[in-house]
């Protein structure tokens, strides 16, 4: 029978040693599958384990040549070089869940980020162009929109953060059987209500979308799911026919990307910031060690080299209690414990300006992938204010986006809405600018230009006083200037001009040749130029 190998204390500690070395050789190369092996194959026999994969681990090492940063967000890897910002590469990032639900708990940037717009996009409010409605109808539809902008203000910024969200719109007449019919087939029920709430979620917290699709074309939903299954937070579930949901859907993808990878959603708002985020992250972490680095202080005292490299718990204990009392000295007290034959050294480093520079420049180029400079990180320099070039380009993509993102949502609302009141026109709104005390000085001055226009029209007889108000009227609703004539109304001017001059010839038969009457001395005839004015 053969006999068992015993091992000593420091052969197995040296075990140990080599153990280590080859796994965090493993670490640094990704070789999770090697470790796995490894811990697998420790258990029988750690010897055989260690010298089957010394040779292998090593060539691992020699050839690895990682071209990025293997963990993105940590900037770790094999090759101090980030790729990501010189060659792109198709990820999906837009799907990771968890990444983004974590960067709006711990980032501050990307929490801005989301919810500023979202906010702003609701804030900054509707104007009902239905001229059909009355001024009470359209009062009560502001009034309705104002007590709703919380719920809508969620699904903007839900959908923002992970590409897509809904709201359910939900009447205290109903019961949770009737919302999987259409709203027409409840409408006796719902012109009752006394209350609507709306329950907002994102794509990936309690929804699931049908297959089945809307066919009709004149609905706002056409080609977006029929019905819907929302799970509640209490984990209660109904199935919702889509007449109930206000779906949002963030940044537009190719058709290729947005029905397969993103399954007919937007993209998340993240995805294409995460590189700049991380970079600025970075960016930060590295002045702020820079910083701690400025200033380097060594001692040099006996004996140090045997603590640092003994394995004895008691002496690192001894070791970690010296610089404690170092630590507390320096920090609290300004002090320096040495003994007579220690050295004491300081290393400065003086070269840290420029950081600030270095940092702020980093901030406007995030600020500037979001589309928000100036008004991201706050205004860096001189303030912000309503009358700032920051603040009128933020209002012009608030806008944009209104129209590009937040219009489905709210119309959807104000549809349901005037469904359960009974109002049989469309909807017809605008959204307003959050410049909007500079834009009504600057449509004041225009409306101001125009009707001096017109009053110089009116006074030359090219337009009556009807023709004037319907003029300004228009102008005031659409902006647009349109001073056109009707084939009647050229045919009245005509006419009108033609009398005019049969009556001054008939003056001038009744006026002694050379002279003029009294009354009409120096009076000067401005001929009409119709084609001008035409």
């Amino acid at each position: 029978m053969e006999d068992k190998k015993t091992y000593s204390q420091k052969d197995i500690d040296e075990v140990k040693r080599i153990a280590d070395a080859q796994v965090a050789d493993a670490i640094a190369t990704s070789s999770i599958q090697k470790i796995n092996e490894m811990i697998e194959k420790s258990s029988v026999n750690v010897w055989d384990t260690i010298e089957s994969n010394v040779d292998t681990t090593s060539k691992m090492v020699k050839d690895s040549i990682g071209d990025a940063y293997e963990n993105l967000l940590n900037g770790t890897g094999a090759q101090d070089k980030n790729l990501a910002f010189t060659k792109y590469i198709m990820t999906n990032n837009t799907l990771n869940y968890m990444l983004w639900l974590t960067m709006y708990n711990d980032s501050w940037v990307f929490k801005k980020a989301i919810d500023n717009p979202a906010r702003d996009e609701i804030r900054c409010g509707i104007t009902i162009n239905n001229v059909k409605l009355s001024d009470e109808q359209k009062k009560d539809i502001y009034d309705f929109y104002e007590s709703k902008k919380t719920d809508l203000i969620d699904i903007l910024k839900w959908g923002a953060l992970f590409g897509g969200s809904v709201g359910v719109v939900m009447f205290d007449t109903l019961k949770d059987e009737d919302y999987s019919k259409p709203i027409n087939t409840n409408i006796s029920k719902i012109k009752h209500f006394k209350s609507i709430r709306i329950y907002s979620t994102d794509r990936w917290f309690g929804l699931s979308p049908e297959d089945k699709t809307v066919k009709n074309m004149n609905s706002l939903d056409f080609g977006k799911p029929a019905y819907y299954k929302v799970t509640f937070a209490n984990g209660h579930s109904i199935r919702v026919h889509h007449d109930y949901i206000l779906r949002y859907e963030h940044r537009n993808a190719p058709k290729l990307i947005k029905t397969g990878l993103l399954q007919n959603w937007g993209y998340a708002e993240g995805a294409h910031i995460i590189q700049e985020l991380v970079r600025d992250d970075q960016l930060k972490s590295d002045i702020l060690s820079l910083v701690n680095k400025s200033l380097i202080e060594v001692i040099k005292m006996d004996g140090m080299k045997g603590l640092f490299m003994s394995s004895d718990p008691k002496v690192q204990e001894q070791l970690n209690k010296r610089l404690e009392m170092v630590n507390w000295g320096r920090n609290f007290n300004s002090l320096t414990f040495l003994d007579t034959n220690d050295d004491y050294q300081e290393h400065g480093f003086s070269g840290l300006t420029g950081l600030s520079d270095l940092l702020e420049t980093n901030m406007w180029l995030v600020a500037a992938a979001l589309d928000m400079p100036g008004v991201l990180f706050g205004e860096l320099k001189g303030g912000l204010s309503n009358e700032s070039d920051a603040y009128e380009k933020y209002a012009e993509t608030i806008l944009s986006r209104c129209d590009e993102l937040a219009k489905p949502v709210v119309e959807k609302l104000l549809h349901v809405y005037y469904k359960a009141k009974g109002y049989t026109v469309k909807p017809k709104f605008a959204f307003n600018s959050l410049a909007r005390k500079k834009q009504n000085k600057e449509k004041m001055e225009a409306i101001e230009g125009f009707t001096r226009i017109l009053s110089q029209m009116l006074q030359d007889g090219v337009i009556d006083t009807v023709k004037y108000a319907k003029l300004v009227q228009q102008y005031t609703q659409t902006g647009i200037v349109n001073v056109s004539f009707t084939k009647e109304e050229i045919e009245e001017l005509e006419t009108n001009f033609e009398e005019e001059m049969e009556n001054i010839d008939e003056d001038e038969n009744e006026t002694t040749p050379g002279q003029n009457k009294p009354e009409e001395k120096d009076k000067v005839m401005r001929p009409l130029n119709l084609q001008e004015h035409r």
